[in-house]
């Protein structure tokens, strides 16, 4: 089987089981999954161009800069990734300068074909697909109202303008996914992967054109039942409906009233099929105060030079990433 066929990309709204579907996927003989979410490909891709030439100079800054972003450096040991230079001074363009690097990763590891797991590139699918010719999407989606209590529950960002974000993000990756048609573009329910585990990873393998591990069906993820016996074999659990007990009747009103609409075409049961976008100034508030929040609990869990730096380096792509994420 020929493994030319282009990087894998695991998207979807944070919370919706990319991290749990990505960890997975590593775990396949084949492929290389970076484990950590990068930011910052839109913005490279934007600012050098999808298919314009590089010169020398700007294919050094490239890789410079991608080999010194956070997730790279944090999976290098706290320490900007060496390449020689032979690995990627062929490249003619930004997306084979950016293939050089995921590559360098993934030949450590034996691998020859890349993925990356970075939850909000589902609104960037379009431009991805137009550099990455050959790449390959799955789209994991999730009930909104499961991942806006994952999300109040973990970092206590607002539940509503998490679920606000959910509905305008699945529609943006499945509008954009659609065009790039079936054999570029599957959409996979969390709930679905996480009731039959092997029936849905044989098919995500097959629409990668990978022969099918049983490897994939381990999972390192941190937030699975404890008393669960899948769970301690490293199994995928079922994690689903957490919002009917988290949240009360008026709260999965207002969130119903924003997504209803959403969730019901997405296949997820709701009292009130609504489809109202809080007022602008609604979002801009609570966008900032969940930033404040995040920001706490980083510094809050900064001890060292090396948490130090990387909070720096996360704040900075959070702000690129920003300038480019319209959700």
């Amino acid at each position: 089987m020929s493994f030319d066929a282009g990087p894998v990309f695991v998207v979807g709204v944070n919370g919706s089981g990319t991290t749990m579907l990505a960890d997975a996927l590593g775990n396949h003989p084949a492929l290389y999954m970076l484990p950590r979410e990068t930011r910052v490909l839109p913005g490279l891709l934007q600012r050098y161009g999808v298919s314009t030439p590089l010169t020398p100079q700007s294919l050094g800054q490239l890789v410079d800069e991608l080999r010194r972003s956070k997730a790279f450096w944090r999976e290098n040991g706290d320490q900007a990734v060496v390449l020689d230079e032979q690995e990627y001074q062929g490249a003619r363009n930004a997306a084979e300068a950016i293939a050089a690097l995921y590559l360098h990763m993934a030949r450590r590891e034996g691998k020859q074909r890349w993925g990356d797991k970075t939850p909000m590139y589902v609104q960037h699918l379009s431009l991805l697909a137009q550099a990455f010719p050959a790449a390959r999407f799955v789209h994991v989606v999730r009930d909104g109202r499961d991942c806006a209590q994952s999300f109040h529950r973990r970092w206590k960002l607002s539940p509503l303008r998490s679920v606000w974000r959910w509905k305008k993000a699945v529609a943006t990756g499945r509008q954009q996914g659609l065009l790039l048609g079936p054999a570029r573009y599957m959409e996979l329910r969390y709930e679905d992967l996480t009731a039959d585990p092997e029936h849905w990873m044989q098919r995500v393998c097959g629409f990668l054109e990978l022969p099918f591990s049983a490897e994939v069906l381990k999972s390192r993820m941190r937030y699975f039942d404890p008393n669960s016996e899948r769970a301690s074999a490293g199994a995928m659990v079922p994690n689903s409906q957490r919002w009917r007990s988290y949240f009360d009747a008026r709260q999965i009103a207002r969130l119903e009233a924003v997504a209803g609409r959403m969730l019901h075409e997405s296949g997820y049961p709701a009292q009130t099929l609504g489809d109202a976008d809080p007022p602008a100034w609604t979002l801009a508030a609570l966008k900032w105060t969940d930033w404040a929040r995040m920001t706490g609990m980083h510094l809050a869990g900064t001890r060292r030079m090396a948490g130090i730096q990387a909070l720096a380096l996360r704040a900075r792509e959070a702000m690129t990433q920003d300038r480019v994420n319209r959700y």
